[in-house]
């Protein structure tokens, strides 16, 4: 067995040694997929990789997959929303489809209560994977709002459940372990395109009681100097619109965010003395089982949605969208809608539409930590 913080020692291994561990913590694979994801030359990974084969972290032939060895540590990643958080747990030689993951309905509304019942769904899944508290080696953080790279700060305009020391309180709460932090939608971009949608450049929208984007490109993710690049929430999709609490109007959050879909719904339902959904799921379920307002409903946020990618992509030239939150499953009904209306455009006919894997953020975090350990 390799202990995981031992793998990751910067003081003993080459940059470019370090960087095909990071890949391979992430996922195997060929030597000229480890130099796609790396950004390094293959000559650089092979080099890389006949080192990690002399010192016995990983194996693999010339024309076989690279594979990381066994590993001790386990890897930790988190997803915090202000209903809901997810944690999400694997050893780095595991596949992301064996990473174990508890969901709580406890969020950042529900104060410190969330962080209790968070270390408590951490110690359990290290426990089911055979190991203790001291054997976590890294953790990220996925959060809804746009952090600032310099300092991890909520980078402004910030909504008002934004914490700026909430990796602090979770490094508190876990001892020596250095908690990474980003924007939950770029560490779903990030997730998706390392496991499902290996596009070049690829954006990432977050349709939960937020909306958030986040863009890969290449092998970096794209954060921009005050870490809200790629952000689509904030796109006026209805000129002199509602005001959004960023201070502009007609924002796309202020219609397509699950508490905005409901709000709309429980007018709608109300005015015809029907009972609106429940909740986003329950809308889905209408929806799905032919229920035509909240269809109607959906295909609305679905333009919506469109009319913030056609603006974003004037400047944003990405070759997919990934849809991913809560609301994504109602979206996923009317993808021809949205299908339809970017074939609209000139500026958005080559887009492809892709729905992300469910907790694809708190596998996003997951990776992240792997990835913070060794800058």
């Amino acid at each position: 067995m390799h202990e995981t913080r031992d793998l990751l020692d910067p003081e003993t291994k080459s940059d470019s040694v370090l960087q095909v561990i990071r890949a391979l913590m992430c996922r195997s694979g060929l030597r000229t997929e480890l130099a796609r994801r790396t950004g390094l030359s293959i000559a650089s990974v092979s080099t890389a990789v006949k080192t990690l084969l002399r010192d016995g972290v990983a194996q693999g032939g010339k024309k076989e997959p690279v594979v990381l060895l066994p590993a001790a540590g386990v890897a930790v990643g988190i997803q915090i929303g202000t209903r809901r958080a997810t944690v999400s747990a694997r050893l780095p030689h595991w596949r992301s489809d064996q990473a174990r993951v508890s969901r709580l309905d406890l969020g950042l509304r529900d104060g410190a209560g969330w962080l209790d019942a968070a270390a408590d769904a951490v110690a359990d899944l290290v426990g089911s994977i055979g190991r203790g508290p001291g054997d976590i080696a890294t953790m990220g953080l996925a959060v809804p709002w746009a952090v600032d790279p310099r300092d991890l700060s909520p980078s402004p305009p910030a909504p008002w459940f934004a914490a700026p020391d909430l990796h602090r309180h979770l490094e508190a709460r876990f001892g020596q372990v250095k908690v990474a932090v980003d924007t939950d939608a770029r560490l779903g971009a990030l997730h998706e395109q390392t496991y499902h949608h290996p596009y070049e450049t690829l954006l990432y929208v977050e349709a939960a009681e937020h909306v958030l984007g986040g863009l890969v490109v290449g092998p970096r993710m794209l954060r921009g100097a005050l870490g809200r690049a790629g952000g689509v929430g904030h796109h006026p999709v209805e000129p002199g619109g509602l005001d959004c609490w960023c201070g502009e109007r007609g924002c796309l959050e202020r219609y397509i965010s699950v508490p905005a879909v409901l709000e709309g719904m429980y007018v709608s339902a109300r005015g015809r003395g029907e009972e609106p959904p429940a909740s986003i799921g329950d809308l889905v379920d209408r929806a799905g089982g032919g229920d035509p307002d909240c269809l109607w409903a959906l295909t609305v946020a679905a333009k919506r949605l469109v009319r913030a990618l056609r603006a974003s992509s004037t400047t944003l030239e990405t070759q997919a969208v990934v849809i991913g939150g809560p609301l994504a499953p109602g979206l996923r009904l009317v993808a021809g809608t949205c299908e339809d209306e970017l074939r609209r455009s000139t500026w958005t006919r080559h887009l492809t539409v892709r729905f992300a894997e469910r907790d694809a953020a708190a596998h996003g975090a997951l990776i992240l930590g792997l990835i913070g350990h060794l800058r």
